[in-house]
Order: structure tokens, then C-alpha cells, then sequence
């Protein structure tokens, strides 16, 4: 679904892995540039979405949804953007790559689905006309994770829980109304909130 333009949040991404990540996109050029296919839009959550909220950590995979491919194929897009790995180097030097990863859907965990209002737009865009590069807010791309939740999700949860801009009691709110309709057993998850609650508490009283 196009994103309809407005004032959208912005944020810099202002590492080697986060100026990476627009760029990821420019292979695009030959479909999007002169502006007969429409617009693309991609919202990006995973580690990569982590990375450019916190800072905290990197990531190889970048987990794409594609709001928008215009007129032009959407098979044709995922095959340019699966084609090759993106090359970078990163602060201290070493060489780097990025990957789409053909697996990610939005479906496999619990997501709110009003996700799409609380995207952010990163303030550095792709050099490519049409060709647009959000994240998922802090809170969504957390709620995402409370369906693997293996230890880096944990880890990541608390990080995008402890910026300074995310309210706990939005996060619990948005994430209970996702898990009453994740298609997944709720139970598990629920208990996955009720731990990530719990490490946010011990955390700020520490």
C-alpha cells in the first residue's frame, strides 16, 4: 500500500551500515529513475531497522517490506534487490555486505497493524529519483521480535525500549492488540511480552 506523503519522521542514518542501507536501493535505477514505473517504497525492520534506531549492533540481512513497486513488477524488483550483495566498509575499516533476505514477511510474527503510521523516513535518501527508504518505528520493529525471541531479539527489544522517544505503555498496549490477532499461538508470545516487561522494569530500577 502507497504511503501517503506527509510529514514523516525522520532520522539520520548516520553510520557506514545505516548510509549502506539507502544505497542497498539504487540498484533500482534502471526500473524507477525516470519515473514511468511510479514510485518504490520499502520499510525495513530486522537488525538493520535496530541498527539505525539504536546504533547498537549491525546486520548482514536486510528484512524488506515493500509498501509500494509502482507499476513495475514486484518479482522484478525482489530479483534486482536478491541479485548481488551490497558491499560497504564500515568505520573501522572492514569490509561489509548487505543481503536481502527472500524470507522475511511481515506475517511471521505479531506485527499492529497500524505499523505503516509509525514509519520513520530516513533524512538521507537513495540518489535515485522514486525510490524512497523508511524503517519501521522503534515500537513495531520491537513488537516484531516478541515472536522468535531468541537472546538477540531480547537484546534488541530492550535497546529500541530504552530510547528516549518510546513509551512502555504504548508498547505494551499496540503489542497485546497485535497478538489478538497474530495468526501464531498467542500464548507463547504473550509470555515473551510479560518477560520483556519485566527486563524493561528491572533495567530502569537498576
Amino acid at each position: 500500500m502507497l504511503l501517503e506523503p506527509r510529514d514523516y519522521p525522520v532520522i539520520e542514518p548516520g553510520t557506514a551500515l545505516g548510509v549502506a542501507l539507502v544505497e542497498f536501493f539504487n540498484v533500482l535505477e534502471p526500473v524507477y529513475a525516470d519515473g514511468a514505473k511510479g514510485v518504490f517504497q520499502v520499510i525495513v525492520f530486522g537488525g538493520c531497522a535496530v541498527h539505525v534506531h539504536t546504533q547498537s549492533r549491525g546486520s548482514a540481512d536486510v528484512d524488506a517490506e515493500v509498501a509500494s513497486h509502482g507499476q513495475a513488477d514486484r518479482s522484478e524488483i525482489i530479483g534486482l534487490l536478491g541479485d548481488d550483495a551490497y558491499v560497504f566498509v564500515d568505520e573501522d575499516g572492514v569490509s561489509q555486505m548487505l543481503e536481502l533476505d527472500p524470507s522475511f514477511n511481515t506475517t511471521l510474527g505479531p506485527l499492529h497493524e497500524d505499523y505503516e503510521d509509525r514509519v520513520v523516513r530516513l533524512k538521507t535518501q537513495s540518489a535515485i529519483p522514486n525510490v524512497e527508504v523508511y524503517v519501521a518505528g522503534p515500537i513495531d520493529v520491537a513488537i516484531s521480535k516478541l515472536g522468535r525471541f531468541g537472546v538477540r531479539d531480547q537484546q534488541d527489544i530492550q535497546a529500541l525500549l530504552s530510547l528516549p522517544l518510546v513509551d512502555i505503555n504504548e508498547f505494551e498496549r499496540l503489542a497485546r492488540e497485535a497478538i489478538g490477532y497474530y495468526v501464531g499461538n498467542p500464548v507463547p508470545v504473550l509470555g515473551n511480552l510479560a518477560s520483556s516487561l519485566k527486563d524493561y522494569q528491572r533495567a530502569s530500577e537498576g
